[in-house]
């Protein structure tokens, strides 16, 4: 459990705050790049750690992500004008290109030099994975950008969905690093004594695996160990690295971004990579109840939610069809749960037991690197020499009485 402190220190992320401040040294999605799909497209509203940006493709392809309220009378930006290198504002014509100068005044007389004193809050773009990244943190300290293996395949090795989750990132990772609810709210073959209908072919039913834990110079991974099914000497297992600031590397070739939005918000960017073969993204984004106009509104928003229950059948429940009676694959019941939780999380009530082992340790490196970081030292994940490419989850087979590590890269 963590104190109400404590609790706030890891989920406040505003400016000044001290996560806030930490997580702005890292490269973050701003949004997809299919959201700005051609030169002078509309512009579109972005909002990263409870700041308003608003983001636009230029004339000659490039990205800007700029503070939205125009530096003149502060109307919004997004309503702009995006035309011949720059976002034009509406009210009076200030016209901002992708690094925050200001290209003309049109109501400033002939001889005004105003636009050469003003300048507006741009940050650094990086476009690589099919994703826009943007750095929010002091220019001085921006990192190098690390070259995630998802972001060099081709576009047809992965899919990406986007989807927004109406609670604090914090809680979204939470449930990604915590292997054991997976044969309960993803399954419940065990509880209802379903194992003839699972879907997994895993080789385990053991929804008891043992955790194992441990500090990297990322942030740290843990294994879930689980019975072998038929040999003894044998252990399933399933890894997961967990990288500075939000990442979450799943076993089975899935990556998750939990990106604040706010306090109270977040996105989750769900990549999936198959360097080996193409993916059908539309058969895997329907697969997962992801598809936008289907399961999404035009926002991201959920079409399923807290609102209407996310749509839970209790009749399948009844009949044992489902365990928790809501459709998908998994996201729709991560966010269910996660959501039900309130925007942000009281930790002070809970109980916590064994297979929360890797909960504990993310909370422990977060609150660590927070006092070290205050302290004056380097966040974990920056190294400009590590190769981040390497990084993946892994799942096999291992022998019981071998170090689960042996089965790892990193």
């Amino acid at each position: 459990m963590l104190s109400h402190e404590e609790n706030d220190l890891l989920t406040h992320v505003g400016a000044g705050t001290p996560m806030g401040t930490l997580l702005r040294r890292y490269w973050m999605p701003a949004c997809l790049s299919e959201e700005l799909p051609e030169p002078d497209c509309d512009p579109i509203r972005v909002r990263l750690l409870s700041e308003d940006l608003v983001a636009f493709r230029d004339s000659a392809g490039r990205v800007g992500v700029l503070a939205e309220y125009c530096p003149h009378r502060r109307a919004s930006l997004f309503f702009g004008r995006n035309e011949e290198s720059g976002l034009r504002c509406l009210y009076h014509g200030w016209k901002m290109d992708v690094d925050g100068r200001v290209l003309d005044t049109p109501c400033e007389p002939a001889d005004s030099t105003l636009k050469d004193r003003v300048r507006q809050l741009a940050y650094p773009t990086h476009e690589q994975g099919e994703v826009v990244w943007a750095y929010l943190g002091p220019p001085e300290q921006r990192p190098k950008f690390p070259d995630w293996e998802w972001t060099l395949l081709a576009p047809e090795h992965r899919s990406i969905a986007k989807v927004r989750q109406e609670c604090n990132y914090l809680q979204a990772i939470e449930g990604a690093v915590d292997s054991a609810h997976a044969d309960v709210l993803h399954s419940g073959h065990a509880i209802m004594g379903t194992w003839e209908n699972d879907e997994w072919h895993r080789p385990s039913h053991d929804s008891a695996p043992q955790i194992e834990a441990e500090d990297t110079p990322y942030g740290f991974r843990y294994a879930a160990l689980r019975k072998h099914l038929e040999e003894p000497d044998l252990r399933y297992l399933r890894m997961t690295l967990f990288v500075m600031p939000f990442h979450c590397f799943i076993a089975g070739g899935q990556v998750h971004l939990f990106v604040p939005i706010d306090d109270n918000h977040s996105w989750n960017y769900n990549v999936f990579r198959s360097p080996d073969k193409p993916i059908d993204r539309a058969q895997h984004l329907e697969s997962r109840r992801q598809v936008m106009g289907v399961d999404l509104y035009a926002d991201r928003r959920k079409i399923r939610s807290l609102e209407n229950n996310f749509l839970q059948d209790r009749a399948a429940m009844r009949a044992r069809e489902s365990f928790s009676g809501i459709a998908g694959s998994g996201p729709n019941q991560d966010m269910a749960v996660l959501e039900s939780m309130g925007p942000v999380a009281d930790r002070s009530g809970e109980h916590l037991g064994a297979s929360d082992v890797a909960v504990i340790r993310l909370r422990r490196l977060l609150l660590n690197t927070l006092s070290r970081f205050e302290e004056g030292e380097e966040p974990p994940a920056l190294d400009p020499a590590f190769d981040y490419s390497k990084l993946l989850g892994v799942q096999a087979v291992v022998r019981a009485d071998a170090p689960w590590q042996a089965a790892l890269a990193h």
